[in-house]
């Protein structure tokens, strides 16, 4: 039986070398329907920290909305219909950045809830993802559906970021956000992000929650 970050890896071989893709990431899902346990694909680590800092909010495929349409993949085109235009102005502004022209979300359901997912990105060398494409992606979950059925998910141990790694002793330690700032370099601002960030991973709502789980 795979454990979710075998899963993980595997996934993210598996349907790159099917379908390329310029960036991808492979991600748990938790009971509140964000995307957490980030496994990364293809280097794309600064636009990872730019998304979870500014534009997270503005994604029209995160897996709330990706549950409306009860599809195993689902393009970016399909996925903004489901928000605003100002909405979906402001996340075009975020992949233009990245040179990014087209974005595929693959999901894995259990019980008609999202439970693993995987962001596919293309870059404009590669152009946006074909018809047929996404028809090799649907295929590809199809399959791999039945595998994420029986991956155990509720112990699964949180993946940090090298950046989340360097806060937790800090945590631990009682500092505070702007103790934090200074001993890392970087600005109050920063620091609340990952914090917000350790948050969703950790499934808790406050500094108090989530040191008891670090």
């Amino acid at each position: 039986m795979h454990s979710p970050q075998q899963l993980g890896a595997y996934c993210l071989n598996a349907f790159t070398r099917a379908v390329p893709a310029s960036l991808a990431a492979f991600y748990r899902i938790n009971d509140g329907l964000s995307a957490v346990d980030f496994q990364l694909h293809g280097d794309p680590a600064r636009m990872h920290e730019n998304y979870l800092r500014r534009y997270r909010h503005l994604d029209p495929l995160q897996p709330g909305y990706c549950q409306r349409l009860e599809r195993g993949v689902v393009s970016l085109r399909d996925a903004q219909r489901l928000q605003s235009k100002q909405r979906n102005n402001g996340y075009q502004t975020f992949l233009s950045q990245h040179d990014v022209v087209d974005v595929t979300e693959v999901l894995f359901y259990r019980h008609r809830r999202p439970v693993m997912g995987m962001s596919l990105l293309r870059q404009s060398r590669f152009g946006r993802f074909t018809r047929q494409e996404l028809d090799i992606l649907q295929s590809l979950q199809e399959m791999l559906q039945l595998t994420v059925t029986a991956t155990p998910l509720e112990n699964a141990p949180v993946s940090l970021t090298q950046r989340e790694s360097q806060l937790v002793p800090l945590l631990r330690a009682g500092a505070s956000n702007k103790v934090m700032a200074r001993e890392l370099g970087v600005a109050p601002s920063t620091i609340k992000s990952h914090l917000d960030n350790l948050y969703c991973k950790f499934e808790v709502n406050n500094r108090t929650e989530l040191v008891g789980r670090l």
